[in-house]
C-alpha cells in the first residue's frame, strides 16, 4: 500500500507515503460524539484537501483530488497522483508505521481535508495530520 493511515485520535490520522506514487485512501466520515456511528450525508457537500510544508505557509504544494463514493454512507476519497508525490521531499531514512515518530522533518508536511456548502460556506474540517514521504529509489 503506498498511502498508509495512522489514527491517532478523532479526526486526526497521520499518513505514510510512498514517494513516486500514487496515493488514494477511502474515509468513512461519522458524526462527531454520536453512538453507534452515524455517517456523514455528503449529499449537499463539495470536498478539498491540501497539503503544506507548515500550517502558516500561504500556499499549498499539491491539493488532494476528491470524490465522493458513498453520499450516504459519508464514504469520500482523497488522491494525489504519481507526478506530484515524486515533487515531494522525502525523509532521509525509511519510514513505516513503527518508526515515523523518529523521522525527520525534511519529510514531514502537514494537511487537512474539508467538506463545504453554500454561500456563504459552511466549512467543516474532516481529517487533519502529518503526512510522512518514504523516499523511492527507482526514478
Amino acid at each position: 500500500m503506498s498511502f498508509v493511515p495512522i489514527p491517532i485520535r478523532d479526526n486526526l490520522v497521520y499518513f505514510i507515503g510512498k514517494q513516486g506514487c500514487t496515493w488514494s485512501c477511502t474515509i468513512t466520515l461519522n458524526q462527531y460524539g454520536v453512538d453507534p456511528p452515524v455517517p456523514v450525508d455528503l449529499t449537499e457537500y463539495s470536498i478539498r484537501g491540501q497539503i503544506r510544508k507548515a500550517y502558516s505557509d500561504a500556499t499549498s504544494l499539491a491539493e488532494f483530488t476528491c470524490t465522493k463514493v458513498d453520499d450516504l454512507a459519508g464514504k469520500l476519497n482523497i488522491l494525489l497522483e504519481a507526478e506530484t508525490t515524486a515533487a515531494l521531499i522525502a525523509c532521509k531514512i525509511p519510514v513505516d508505521a513503527t518508526n515515523y515518530a523518529n523521522a525527520d522533518k525534511s519529510g514531514q508536511y502537514v494537511y487537512d481535508v474539508e467538506i463545504y456548502k453554500g454561500t456563504p460556506e459552511v466549512v467543516y474540517r474532516t481529517i487533519q495530520g502529518i503526512i510522512f514521504v518514504d523516499a523511492e529509489v527507482t526514478k
